[in-house]
């Protein structure tokens, strides 16, 4: 007899506010926005009083995120992300002459990743099902609970969209060449949201247990 459809739904809808509690603490623990303020630093203090002046502002940021992460314990990668952020955008604005280019490596990103993400739902593979299988070490099934499926589907697809969101966004307002403080708004209004976002929807796919053909009985 088949379960009925409250229940089956309640199986894969309870893990949400545990996924997006779960997310938060892992971003307070890893320290995973850090690694944005240099290159958003940066930015701001290079539109306003020149490149030296700005790169100088964004090492002294990163030089506190070095402090905070020992202090705090964060991953050696916290660090590591910030002076790469740093060096691209410094970079990319030193070669263009303009410091607002220094998010197009932003733009670029979100665009790549939730283009992948949200074409791997459009071929049947969605990402987090995929990646899932190969951190519990588990082939890939061809036969899939409709309901684990569908929770894969909706949770690679969300993250994909708020990437592509955060990526258009923020496109429309570089190339329509508003002020630099309209595109540090949107960018740090929608910095924290999105990754949140994106973290919470893979940890909610990764509490989708697969099931295993049972026995035939007698």
């Amino acid at each position: 007899m088949s379960r009925p459809a409250a229940e089956t739904r309640s199986q894969y809808d309870v893990r949400l506010p545990d996924a997006v509690r779960t997310a938060w603490r892992s971003l307070r623990r890893s320290g995973l926005v850090a690694p944005e303020l240099p290159p958003i630093l940066f930015i701001a203090v290079a539109n306003s009083t020149g490149f030296w002046w700005g790169l100088g502002a964004g090492i002294m940021v990163l030089g506190c995120v070095v402090v905070m992460a020992r202090r705090q314990g964060w991953p050696k990668s916290t660090v590591i992300g910030g002076a790469v952020g740093l060096t691209i955008a410094a970079t990319i604005a030193h070669v263009t002459g303009v410091a607002a280019s220094g998010l197009v490596a932003d733009i670029c990103l979100d665009l790549t990743l939730g283009g992948i993400l949200v074409g791997s739902v459009a071929v049947r593979r969605p990402l987090f099902a995929v990646l899932w299988n190969l951190v519990r070490r588990q082939p890939p099934r061809r036969s899939v609970d409709p309901n684990a499926r569908a929770v894969y589907n909706l949770t690679t697809l969300t993250a994909g969209v708020a990437l592509v969101i955060r990526a258009v966004a923020l496109g429309i307002v570089y190339l329509n060449e508003e002020p630099v403080a309209w595109l540090l708004i949107v960018r740090v209004a929608l910095g924290l949201p999105v990754t949140l976002v994106v973290i919470a929807a893979a940890y909610a796919a990764g509490g989708i247990q697969p099931k295993h053909p049972e026995p035939d009985e007698g």
